[in-house]
């Protein structure tokens, strides 16, 4: 592909940048068992065959990255369409964006204060851009923008 439009390499970019907050997910969460295990917080033993007897702080951190497997693979494979079919537009590119933003948002609120109900707007926010994201692809894809 010689030329990607500046819409695609937006979208891809989002992809780029929710791939990016996964392993760091990944990645943070790993540090904080090995931590609870190394000061004692937890034994090895415990969570061996299941991870619910981590403390409460890394489980948060590991039920977040649970996230980032769910939904983003809507905004993957939206991408791969619209980049396959020649689909993607400017309106598509920025709801995979702003969809990628309340992601990181979401991570914020989830790992640290863990407020229900703010995480909670966050994720409907993010889900109402990923809604739009696919409107705008199959606009795309049957010629509408």
């Amino acid at each position: 592909m010689e030329y990607l439009s500046l819409d695609l390499k937006i979208a891809l970019a989002s992809v780029f940048a929710q791939v990016l907050l996964s392993f760091y997910a990944a990645l943070t969460m790993g540090i904080a068992r090995a931590r609870a295990v190394s000061d004692g917080r937890v034994s090895a033993d415990e969570v061996a065959i299941d991870s619910n007897a981590y403390p409460d702080d890394v489980r948060k951190l590991g039920n977040n990255l649970a996230t980032q497997f769910e939904f983003p693979v809507l905004l993957y494979s939206a991408v791969a369409f619209a980049a396959i079919f020649d689909a993607a537009s400017m309106p598509f590119a920025l709801a995979c964006v702003g969809y990628v933003i309340t992601r990181v948002l979401h991570r914020f609120v989830h790992v640290n204060a863990n407020d229900v109900r703010a995480r909670f707007q966050v994720y409907m926010a993010g889900l109402a851009l990923l809604f739009l994201a696919w409107i705008f692809l199959a606009m795309g894809l049957w010629g509408q923008v």
